[in-house]
């Protein structure tokens, strides 16, 4: 797992998809559609707070306070594997998801789970 996780864009990104059975979560920004998107994917997600919207968004690691509202959710109790706690910090707030795997890159035409260039990869582990 990468030890420090701290990625910032001043796009606005939207939730795009979330797809219940592979629990994975792409939120996307496109400014046109022949502008190169960014992705922001987390895959096995077991716990999300989160606007739809999010401008000027960074993604960190979550801090002691943010971990405990996880753990309070019970989303990190009994689980078969370690996830990734990581603050989603905006104009507008902080949002969180806890997720065994996370993804950032670009794309060409409309987002999908394949990124032509990934920026940042992150895993969860023991």
């Amino acid at each position: 797992m990468q030890n420090v996780i701290d990625w910032s864009s001043d796009r606005t990104f939207s939730v795009w998809r979330y797809g219940i059975g592979h629990s994975q979560l792409l939120l996307a920004s496109q400014e046109t559609a022949a502008d190169t998107g960014v992705g922001v994917q987390f895959e096995g997600v077991e716990y999300m707070r989160l606007l739809r919207t999010f401008r000027n968004l960074r993604v960190t690691k979550a801090d002691e306070l943010q971990l405990q509202e996880v753990k309070a959710s019970g989303a990190l109790t009994a689980l078969p594997r370690p996830l990734l706690v990581l603050a989603l910090h905006h104009d507008n707030g902080v949002g969180l998801v806890a997720c065994s795997r996370l993804r950032i890159g670009s794309f060409q035409g409309l987002p999908t789970n394949e990124f032509d260039t990934v920026q940042l990869h992150a895993t969860a582990t023991a």
